[in-house]
């Protein structure tokens, strides 16, 4: 699904954020799946579960922050921190290109003198909790707001863990597993990141540390059970197989377990 680069690179420069930027934040997105179910997935297949392309970090917004509270907030605190190492604005995501072949950070200069398949974008998607009012005059763009992520940074659904010699806070498993039944709905065309999202709600369902029955009781404790079902049931036969060859598990284990939402 991702070149062995595309992983080792963004793993790379995850490291380097959460070991330069302080504060109330949380890992969430791919990575954090692959963080909450490696050991036991590895334990099963013998194989490590697949990484991420992009870094999703979440962040609080207080709607009642003053607009000086908002500018000196870790959030644009953080923003700022990971443009210094390079990485340009674009849109609502920082992005830096390297070269595809050799790992090579490329100025924007280099990147226009190659092809698009010679280059892979490393995307760091900053997510909030909530959208302040006045962020856009702020920032220049609003930031991709998930509510559930509140839950993580104000209500302690949180679990730490070390990686990379630093304490790194996550989501509880059925609240990542919350946000990503929330993403999958929403790609669009971005295809990969559909399956990526299947292959991580597969994933932390069976390879957790949490028994089914007791993820689902959390889950639908936070997130209307119509909606999982609704979500899993859109998953097609194609869907399936393509999670079956990118994480190396069969397509009726798979669909066995996202039964357990439908």
């Amino acid at each position: 699904m991702y070149e062995p680069a595309e992983i080792q690179t963004s793993e790379k420069y995850l490291q380097k954020i959460f070991k330069l930027v302080k504060g109330n934040i949380c890992l969430i997105g791919g990575w954090a799946a692959h963080h909450i179910v490696n050991k036991n997935f590895e334990k099963a297949t013998g194989r490590s579960y697949i990484g991420s392309r992009d870094i999703d970090i979440g962040f609080h917004i207080d709607k009642n922050w003053s607009e000086e509270q908002l500018r000196k907030s870790e959030f644009c605190t953080a923003l700022k921190q990971i443009e210094n190492m390079g990485f340009q604005p674009i849109s609502f995501r920082l992005a830096k290109d390297f070269s595809l072949a050799t790992g090579k950070e490329l100025t924007p200069e280099e990147s226009a003198k190659l092809q698009l398949f010679e280059i892979f974008r490393l995307y760091v998607d900053p997510v909030v909790d909530y959208i302040h009012p006045k962020i856009k005059a702020i920032l220049g763009f609003v930031p991709i707001d998930e509510p559930l992520l509140s839950l993580v940074l104000t209500q302690k659904l949180s679990i730490t863990t070390k990686l990379f010699g630093t304490n790194i806070l996550m989501p509880q498993t059925h609240v990542l597993l919350a946000m990503k039944l929330n993403s999958v709905v929403n790609r669009g065309d971005k295809e990969d990141k559909r399956i990526k999202d299947i292959a991580d709600i597969y994933a932390l369902l069976w390879h957790s540390d949490t028994r089914i029955s007791q993820l689902k009781d959390q889950l639908f404790s936070i997130y209307p059970i119509k909606r999982a079902r609704e979500t899993t049931r859109a998953f097609t036969k194609s869907e399936i197989q393509k999670v079956s060859t990118i994480i190396g598990t069969n397509t009726r284990e798979i669909t066995r377990v996202l039964t357990e939402l439908r």
